[in-house]
C-alpha cells in the first residue's frame, strides 16, 4: 500500500505511472528542480471542460444553449473545483513550499485537481478520465443550483434587459507576490455606474466585481 492509496481509492483510479500522479500534486514553489503541475493543469482544464460539456449535452436535453453554458460555468468554476478537491482531501497530498500561506491553498487545490485529471488521462485514455470526472462531479451535477451562483450571468441578463448592452470587464491591475497575487477588474453597466472587484485570479475578481455592481444596481433600483 503506497501513500496515495486513499486518494486513488477516492477517485476510483489506480495509476500505472505514479510519477504522473506525483507531478500533478507538486506546486511550483516546492522544488525548482522538480517538475510541477502547471502544464498538466493546462491540459486538465481543457479535458474537464470537454467531459462536463458532453455530460450536460447528454443529460439536459431540454436546456437551451444558454442554460447549458451557465451550468457548465458553475461546474468548472474555481469554487466547485475547491469543493471537490476538499472532498477527496487533496491538500493532504500536495507538495508545496512552507512559505505559501494557508489562504492560498484553496487555489492550489483547485489547480492540482485539474492537473490530476490530466494525469489520469495521460496514464489511461479519454473514456477512463471521463468516468473519473463524472464520478467526482456526480453530486455537483445532480444538485446544480444556480440561484446563488453566477453573478456574471445575472449581471449580463440585467444589462441586456435594461439597455441592450453587455457589461464591460476591464483589467485594472495585478499586485502582490507571484504566489499570492491580487487582481483588480473593473465592470460597468453605464458610464456612471462602474465598480472594481478584487480576487486571487482574474475569474474571482470578475465575479466579485459583478456582485458589487449587482448590489449597486439594486440599491439604485434601476
Amino acid at each position: 500500500m503506497n501513500k496515495y492509496s486513499k486518494l486513488t481509492n477516492d477517485i476510483r483510479y489506480s495509476f500505472k505511472d505514479l510519477k504522473l500522479l506525483e507531478i500533478s500534486l507538486t506546486h511550483s514553489s516546492f522544488d525548482k528542480n522538480k517538475k510541477n503541475y502547471e502544464k498538466l493543469e493546462f491540459l486538465g482544464d481543457r479535458i474537464l471542460g470537454l467531459v462536463i460539456s458532453i455530460n450536460l449535452y447528454k443529460n439536459f436535453k431540454k436546456d437551451s444553449e444558454g442554460e447549458l453554458a451557465k451550468k457548465h460555468s458553475f461546474l468548472v468554476c474555481k469554487r466547485t473545483l475547491i469543493n471537490i478537491a476538499s472532498l477527496i482531501q487533496l491538500q493532504r497530498y500536495i507538495k508545496v513550499s512552507k512559505d505559501i500561506k494557508m489562504k492560498s491553498i484553496d487555489s492550489i487545490k483547485a489547480n492540482s485537481l485539474e492537473a490530476l485529471i490530466a494525469a489520469v488521462f495521460l496514464d489511461s485514455d479519454f473514456e477512463t478520465v471521463q468516468t473519473v470526472v463524472e464520478n467526482l462531479w456526480k453530486e455537483e451535477i445532480k444538485n446544480i443550483d444556480l440561484s446563488k451562483y453566477d453573478p456574471k450571468s445575472r449581471l449580463q441578463e440585467l444589462c441586456l434587459k435594461k439597455n441592450n448592452k453587455l457589461p464591460e470587464y476591464n483589467f485594472v491591475s495585478k499586485t502582490g507576490p507571484e504566489h499570492e497575487p491580487i487582481f483588480k477588474i473593473s465592470v460597468n453597466h453605464t458610464d456612471d455606474l462602474i465598480v472594481i472587484g478584487e480576487g486571487k485570479n482574474k475569474q474571482d475578481a470578475e465575479v466579485n466585481a459583478a456582485k458589487l455592481l449587482l448590489k449597486k444596481i439594486e440599491n439604485k433600483k434601476l
